[in-house]
């Protein structure tokens, strides 16, 4: 049966005497950028996560990277000296690891994200006696939906849809022949579990504990609120197409018409940055809008989240599992927003927000004046948001991933392994 919300635990004993026997493989596809003097340039968020399983894993711990000389897009990447880093760090072609294998397969526990050019490894695993488990984020509805946002109609949008469909083919096989699934989020969760009979549903974000709101925070942003009348609306990510960034403006001057006078922040950036501050001078919408730029996670975003913001307004277009989610309800705000995937699934579970079922920013702002006008409603959203949170910080999902993987080890050594 798959693992949902339960937390999955490993049994000890014989399970941690041959858990020591494994190396545990983290594939990440991001390229392997070493300096002269050794340091390799990796996002601080993943050598958190790798410290994490090097201090939670019996048997050594590896991370396996592309080759490449161009770096990431992640916003905090650094140069990290090897010998303070508690895990290996290695290159691997991907599509060679697959189709031919590797000696760091052997005896070892793979983990990686589902990934065209690792197709295969799972068998590959299989035939070494090793282990996979296959993390999954995106559903075919939702591959199609971001290419459809990031192509014009015509022959390469035909080609890519065809690729994809190709691909979804041989993801479903990982899948099923994996001896572990980590599902990021509840779209591929829903879909993939019942392929899986060691399923796991989990939810990505950086919040701990001591980024929480608080009682008393909300109290404060509430008498805030009835002080001003005015509520503080907030949306934060890549100003990108793909997260509907272009409706964040097209909304306000719908809530304006709406006769509802609120503020908007927006933080982040992105291609569409320069697009939305026009919009904002051409609408007329200075006094309200407000473009932040990119606030660091801990001390800026997250404060603005617990001390000001009253609503999170929502305009992904399609549905990956954004950190962006648990994150903001860990602020104890309210989320308005499309009826995408993700936040269909993490709504019917926490129940913290509203879904617009229209997917225009004029069907939006009617959404979202509906809890601003009603500060009962809205404060009951807020407590709900909380406490769907804080059952999902990292810690704790990290912990169930761990257990998951330990679990996955155990049934493995114990041939409890299920046929491909």
């Amino acid at each position: 049966m798959p693992v949902s919300d339960a937390t999955a635990s490993a049994p000890s004993g014989t399970m941690a005497s041959q858990q020591k026997k494994r190396r545990l493989l983290v594939l990440v596809d991001i390229p392997a950028i070493q300096r002269e003097d050794g340091h390799w340039l990796l996002p601080t968020k993943l050598v958190t996560g790798m410290r994490a399983y090097a201090e939670q894993w019996s048997g050594p711990v590896m991370l396996g990277l592309q080759p490449g000389h161009q770096s990431s897009a992640e916003l905090d990447n650094a140069y990290w000296p090897p010998e303070t880093l508690p895990f290996q760090v290695q290159a691997f072609r991907f599509s060679e690891l697959a189709e031919r294998g590797h000696t760091a397969l052997k005896n070892a526990l793979v983990m990686a994200m589902l990934h065209h050019e690792l197709h295969g490894l799972a068998r590959r695993c299989r035939e070494v006696g090793s282990l996979f488990v296959v993390g999954t984020e995106l559903t075919l509805r939702t591959q199609v939906q971001i290419a459809r946002s990031l192509h014009r109609p015509g022959p390469a949008m035909v080609k890519k849809l065809i690729w994809l469909s190709l691909n979804h083919r041989r993801a479903l096989r990982d899948i099923t022949e994996a001896q572990g699934l980590q599902c990021n989020g509840t779209p591929t969760f829903d879909a993939y579990a019942h392929r899986n009979p060691h399923a796991l549903l989990y939810f990505d974000n950086r919040t701990t504990a001591d980024m929480l709101a608080s009682a008393q925070d909300i109290d404060t942003r509430f008498e805030r609120l009835a002080r001003r009348g005015r509520p503080h609306l907030f949306f934060s990510g890549r100003l990108h197409p793909i997260k509907g960034a272009h409706h964040l403006v097209p909304m306000a001057a719908h809530l304006r018409r709406l006769g509802i006078d609120f503020e908007l922040s927006i933080a982040g950036d992105g291609p569409l940055r320069g697009e939305i501050e026009s919009q904002i001078r051409a609408h007329g919408l200075q006094d309200q809008i407000r473009c932040l730029g990119t606030l660091r996670f801990s001390d800026e975003l997250m404060p603005l989240l617990r001390r000001e913001i009253d609503l999170f307004t929502c305009p992904h277009l399609q549905g990956d599992p954004s950190c962006t989610y648990l994150e903001t309800l860990s602020g104890a705000v309210p989320i308005v927003g499309y009826d995408n995937e993700a936040w269909q699934g993490l709504h019917r579970r926490s129940g913290a927000g509203v879904l617009c079922h229209s997917r225009d920013p004029a069907h939006l702002a009617a959404a979202v004046a509906t809890p601003v006008q009603d500060v009962t409603a809205l404060r009951k959203l807020a407590h709900k948001a909380v406490d769907f949170a804080q059952k999902h910080l990292f810690d704790i999902e990290f912990n169930r991933r761990i257990a998951h993987l330990k679990q996955v080890a155990s049934q493995g050594d114990a041939g409890d392994t299920h046929a491909p």
